[in-house]
């Protein structure tokens, strides 16, 4: 199975009326970030933006955060520096929030040109993306990134454009035990305009306990091909979007904004490789459907899954049983206990209960 989606991505709103003096552009900036929350409907999905309690976009001075998020979501702009607009950052698990509440609250989905095509419903600034992540997914393909990246420094596969030339970007890779999860085509820096990441995003979920661990248990194997693109590819892209009428065409727009910069051949045949291959049929498909993220919440679920597996609870549990027997697991049990009713919550925890609890007493025990 192949799966296509945004993965992140960065806007830029930018005012379409000058102040006619520096003094304005702050309540000029204000009026724009309240209406593009109001057209976007950030706080029925996110929840109410208040003053930033996370780092902003790296050069802005000012901005607004949501109240007790469990992920990174910023609106911000600088004080003196009109021109740098007002920037929205969606991480790729707030944008999956995001759309989840919003599919929730209002009985449909939301893609990125349905979203794009809601904030630009103004007069008062026009957007324009300046990054965007585009992920292409191999489930249960049998998909290898160790293989591919040894393929690739061996020269037994090149990467091609798709007007046919050769894609010249830097190979690099992260290894261990002689087993590479994760390569790069291209150099990370500010400047960079793409940059391609393969990865085992079953291996990535499991270390980090991330926020689709519970769906990475479902399978068996699970790559991503990710694609980030900055500047004017980014801007091209924002023309697109503001085109696009459906899911296919916004599915063709992605699959094609990875795969023109992208091809993977066999170097002997100057053939495409399998899943090369595979990423362009998805063109060929007439009808998509985007996967929607599950509205079932899952934090408890990822927490309890950390306790039994990740945390090393058990096996301490064991080695206290193993050596003081029945009574030295009750006595250490009880001594937990104790040391709960001792435990003080702090903000980040009472802010959780807040957003939470009410759709947990809802849902029932995680641990059934």
């Amino acid at each position: 199975m192949l799966d296509v989606q945004v993965d992140e991505f960065t806007l830029v709103l930018q005012t379409t009326k000058r102040p006619n003096y520096m003094e304005q552009w702050e309540g000029m900036a204000t009026n724009i970030i309240m209406e593009f929350v109001r057209l976007a409907k950030i706080e029925p999905a996110l929840g109410r933006i208040e003053d930033a309690t996370q780092p902003l976009p790296q050069g802005y001075s000012n901005g607004y955060t949501c109240e007790g998020a469990t992920y990174y979501f910023a609106i911000a702009y600088h004080i003196d520096f009109i021109q740098m607009g007002i920037c929205v950052k969606f991480s790729a698990h707030a944008w999956m929030e995001y759309r989840k509440q919003y599919e929730a609250l209002f009985g449909h989905s939301i893609q990125l040109h349905n979203f794009i095509a809601n904030i630009n419903n103004t007069d008062l600034y026009t957007s324009r993306l300046s990054r965007i992540d585009i992920a292409i997914d191999f489930i249960n393909e049998k998909v290898s990134v160790n293989t591919i990246y040894n393929q690739l420094s061996k020269k037994n596969q090149i990467v091609k454009t798709a007007t046919g030339r050769k894609n010249h970007s830097n190979l690099s890779g992260i290894t261990q035990n002689n087993i590479t999860s994760t390569f790069y085509l291209g150099t990370k820096g500010k400047n960079i305009k793409a940059l391609l990441r393969v990865y085992d995003k079953k291996k990535e979920q499991f270390e980090t306990m991330g926020t689709r661990y519970e769906e990475a248990l479902q399978y068996d194997n699970w790559v991503r091909f990710e694609a980030s693109y900055k500047g004017n590819y980014a801007h091209d892209l924002s023309y697109e979007l503001e085109n696009i009428k459906s899911d296919t065409e916004l599915k063709d727009m992605l699959v094609s904004a990875l795969t023109d910069r992208y091809q993977f051949y066999y170097a002997k045949t100057d053939r495409l490789a399998t899943y090369s291959k595979k990423m362009l049929d998805l063109l060929n498909q007439k009808s998509f459907m985007f996967s929607s993220p599950s509205p079932r919440m899952n934090l408890l679920e990822q927490s309890q899954k950390h306790i039994l597996n990740g945390s090393g609870l058990f096996p301490y549990l064991y080695k206290i049983h193993h050596i003081w027997g029945d009574k030295g697991l009750k006595d250490c049990l009880t001594f937990l206990y104790d040391e709960y009713e001792n435990y003080e919550p702090n903000d980040d925890v009472l802010l959780w209960l807040k957003k939470y609890s009410v759709l947990y007493m809802k849902q029932g025990y995680p641990f059934k």
